[in-house]
Order: C-alpha cells, then structure tokens, then sequence
C-alpha cells in the first residue's frame, strides 16, 4: 500500500517539475524542535526538505512539500542499572497547502497552511497532520516557522531554504 502512495507522489512531483508553467522550486535546511510527551523521548530532529510553489492569484500561491527529519533518541535511566537510549526516529512529511503573501506577491511576510501525510519508523506509522506556519521570503532565500500537529508527533519546525531560478 506505501508503495503506491510513493509512486503517486513521485509521479505528482516529477509532473510539476517538468511543467512549463512558471513556477518556483525551493530545498531547505530543516530543524525540528520536538514538543508535548514526544519531547520525553526524542532530541532535536534535523533534515531537508524540498518545496514547490504555484501562484494561484495575486499573493496566494499553492505548495506542495517533501522532505525527511532525523531526530535523535534520549538517554533514558530507570534505575537498577537499567539505561540506554531510545532508537532515533525518521519522519518523512508530504504535504500541500496554501501561501498568503501580506505585502506583495512573492515577497516579504507570509502566513502559510500545510495538511499532508507523515510517515515514521519504529512503529510510528502514517499519520495525517497540519502545519500552520509563518514566514519571510527574501529574493532568493525563504525563512519559516511552523508548528507541525502530528497527533502524538507535534513538533516545531524552522526552515532556511534558497528558491531556485524559475523558467
């Protein structure tokens, strides 16, 4: 079942890339900040993340987002001699949502939305989740911050990207 889900995100993906429509093409340096009981067990997660976006009208564009976070395990010490540390744990978040610029289109401050997928390891699974998020784009470079509510897997994220030249 996964497979299929990947094949069709891929296909959507490579679609989008070869289209000859303007669009704008972005990859990112991610950090994750885990939060709630997730934090009792995991560190701070650290990735990278692609993005495309679509004008829609006069500052909305539509995204659509990939991309792959590793968080560390914590130490853990039960007492009795008994300690170790939790396995690290893989997210790889695809989602797509929308973009409002607040100044002029493509530029300056924005409030963004994000629902998509996330999959995780050791047993984690699929979950479904949304990202609201704020931002600043500066010509080449974007600068957001989102809260990412991922039923039991929330978690803070920032993201430094630079936006590749469109056609």
């Amino acid at each position: 079942m996964n497979t299929k889900i990947y094949k069709f995100l891929f296909s959507a993906l490579f679609v989008l890339a070869v289209s000859p429509a303007f669009s704008q093409f972005s990859g990112g340096l991610d950090l994750a900040l885990p939060n709630g009981s997730w934090s009792d067990y995991w560190g701070a997660g650290f990735g990278v993340s692609v993005r495309y976006e679509k004008e829609i009208q006069d500052k909305l564009n539509w995204t659509a987002s990939a991309g792959f976070l590793s968080f560390t395990g914590k130490s853990y010490n039960f007492g009795f001699g008994v300690s170790g540390n939790y396995p690290s744990e893989t997210i790889i978040p695809v989602t797509g949502g929308i973009k409002y610029y607040f100044q002029e289109s493509n530029s300056g401050f924005y409030g963004a939305a994000d629902l998509g997928l996330f999959f995780a390891n050791n047993g984690a699974g699929t979950k479904f989740g949304f990202s609201p998020g704020i931002g600043y784009r500066l010509e080449k470079f974007d600068f957001a911050f989102r809260f990412n509510a991922v039923s039991d897997i929330n978690y803070l994220g920032l993201r430094a990207a630079y936006i590749f030249p469109s056609k």
